[in-house]
C-alpha cells in the first residue's frame, strides 16, 4: 500500500479532530472579473491534492506569474499567468485566509480549508512580498490520506520490524531524516498511533502542529518557546514519549539525547542525505560521542519517489547503462541479470482510475539504521565508515538509492528515480 492510498481512519488511538465547518469549501467569485481565477484555483487545489502534492509555490515574477508544485521533493513549473490573474489569485487566497489585502508589504501566514472529494484539506500559507509582487506558498496537510498507522504505511517488513524494535525499547533516541515532503511526519505518526495508549503520556512539540490526534498533548513553538525550551519544560510533565518536530540546534539536539537516556523514547527530525550522516550532525551539534552512542535507538532516512501508472508505462530494455547503474546503487548481481525490463511515466497518462499523468501517487522508500553493538562503537569514535560497514550487516538495512533501485526493478518506480536517490544520498 503506498502513501497515495485512501485509507480509513484508525478507530482508536489515531482520531483526528475534524471541527465544524461552516464556511464555504471551494473559493467563491464575487465578481464577473474573477471568474476565471477562482476556476483556476479550485482545480488547481483539488488536483494537487489527488496528484499527492506538498507546496504550490505562486511566484510574482517581472510581468508575469509562475505557479510551481512540489512533488516527491522536487519542484515542478505548472503554468504561467498573467499580472491581473496573480493580483486575483493574491486577493482570493487572502480573503479565504481572512487577510486584508493591505498587509501586502508585510509577510503573513494564514490557513484555509477546502474540499476535495468529500473531504478536508487543510492548507497552510505563507505570503512574502517580492520585488516583483509577491511570493505565495501553499502546504497542503491531507490529514485523512497523511496520517496512516505504521502498518499501513508501504514498506519492507524488515523495515518495520526495525522501528517497532526500536519503540519497543524503554528509551532511546530515534531520528528520522529527509527533506520538506519526503513523508517523515506521516512515518512519526504512524510511530505515535502505535504508541497512543491510555497508560502512556506522549507529549509533542511542534512547528506548527500538522495533525491533532486525540490521546497526544500537543504543542506548538511560539516566538516566546523554541524547540529546546519546549523540551526541558516538557521533561517535567513526566511523559514516557516526547516528540520534538525538529533537531535545529545544539540545545535541542543535546536536551533531546539526554531525555534519551533518562527513561524516555525521543522521536525527532533531522535533514541530512542519508541514515549514517544523521550521526555526523548530531556530533556537529556538539552531542558527546559517548552519549550519542548510549542514547542512540536508531536512524532512518526517507524519500518519496514517484509510482508508474502499470496501465500506460512505458518498458524500455535493460541494457549496458542500466545494469551500472544497478551496481552504483549497490544491487545484488543476480537481481541485476534477472531484470530484463524497466519502465519510464507515460507522461500522456490513461483513463484508468487514479493515473495522473502516468503516475499513481507517491511511495516511500527507506534506509534504516538500528542500534547494536557495533553502530554505537563507530558513534563513540566518530567513525561514520564504520557506522555504514555495521548497517551493512542488518538484514533490513539497505540505502536509499538500493531501495528505489529494487522499486524501480519491480516496475512500481523509475530508473531515473532510483538513480537521481542513489546521487542524492552519496553527495
Amino acid at each position: 500500500m503506498s502513501y497515495n492510498a485512501t485509507h480509513g481512519m484508525p478507530q482508536r488511538t489515531g482520531r483526528v479532530h475534524h471541527e465544524i465547518e461552516a464556511e464555504p469549501t471551494e473559493f467563491i467569485s464575487s465578481s464577473s472579473t474573477d471568474l476565471q481565477a477562482v476556476k483556476f484555483l479550485n482545480d488547481l487545489f483539488r488536483d494537487s491534492a489527488r496528484m499527492r502534492v506538498s507546496d504550490i509555490h505562486f511566484e510574482d515574477q517581472e510581468g508575469r506569474m509562475i505557479v510551481r508544485r512540489r512533488l516527491a521533493g522536487d519542484l515542478h513549473q505548472h503554468s504561467e499567468h498573467t499580472k491581473q490573474m496573480s493580483r486575483e489569485v493574491n486577493r482570493l487566497i487572502r480573503m479565504k485566509g481572512k487577510r486584508p489585502l493591505m498587509d501586502s508589504l508585510e509577510p503573513v501566514d494564514t490557513s484555509i480549508r477546502f474540499d476535495v472529494d468529500g473531504r478536508m484539506v487543510d492548507v497552510r500559507i505563507s505570503i512574502v512580498p517580492s520585488d516583483h509582487g509577491a511570493s505565495i506558498v501553499c502546504r497542503l496537510l491531507d490529514q485523512a490520506k497523511n496520517l496512516m498507522t505504521l502498518d499501513q504505511i508501504s514498506m519492507p517488513e524488515l523495515v518495520r520490524e526495525g522501528i517497532r524494535h526500536i519503540i519497543r525499547q524503554p528509551e532511546g533516541l530515534f531520528l528520522v531524516t529527509g527533506p520538506t515532503g519526503s513523508g517523515k511526519t506521516t512515518t512519526l505518526y504512524g510511530i505515535l498511533q502505535e504508541l497512543n495508549q491510555p497508560e502512556v503520556k506522549i507529549v509533542t512539540i511542534e512547528d506548527p502542529i500538522e495533525y491533532r490526534v486525540q490521546g497526544l498533548m500537543q504543542c506548538a513553538t511560539t516566538v516566546r518557546m523554541d524547540f529546546g525550551q519546549a523540551l526541558k519544560a516538557f521533561l517535567r510533565q513526566d511523559p514516557e514519549i516526547i516528540l520534538v518536530g525538529e533537531v535545529r540546534d545544539s540545545e535541542t539536539a543535546r536536551t533531546a539525547a539526554q531525555a534519551a537516556l533518562t527513561g524516555h523514547i525521543v522521536l525527532s527530525t533531522l535533514h541530512t542525505n542519508s541514515a549514517a550522516v544523521s550521526m555526523s550532525r548530531m556530533l556537529d551539534l556538539n552531542v558527546a560521542p559517548n552519549v550519542l552512542s548510549a542514547c542512540m535507538g536508531g536512524f532512518l532516512a526517507q524519500r518519496l519517489v514517484q509510482k508508474v501508472c502499470p496501465n500506460c508505462r512505458v518498458p524500455h530494455e535493460v541494457g549496458d547503462y542500466e545494469r551500472k547503474q544497478m551496481r552504483n546503487a549497490g544491487m545484488d548481481e543476480d537481481a541485476i541479470q534477472g531484470c530484463r525490463v524497466v519502465y519510464s511515466i507515460n507522461r500522456q497518462g490513461c483513463d484508468h482510475k487514479g493515473c495522473a499523468e502516468g503516475m499513481v501517487g507517491l511511495t516511500p522508500v527507506f534506509e534504516l539504521i538500528l542500534a547494536t553493538k557495533e553502530t554505537r562503537l563507530a558513534c563513540e569514535e566518530r567513525d561514520l565508515k564504520a557506522l555504514m560497514r555495521a548497517a551493512k550487516l542488518q538484514p533490513q538495512y539497505r540505502t536509499l538509492g538500493h531501495a528505489a533501485m529494487e522499486l524501480a526493478v519491480a516496475g512500481i518506480t523509475t530508473l531515473q528515480q532510483a538513480i537521481s536517490l542513489t546521487a542524492a544520498s552519496q553527495d
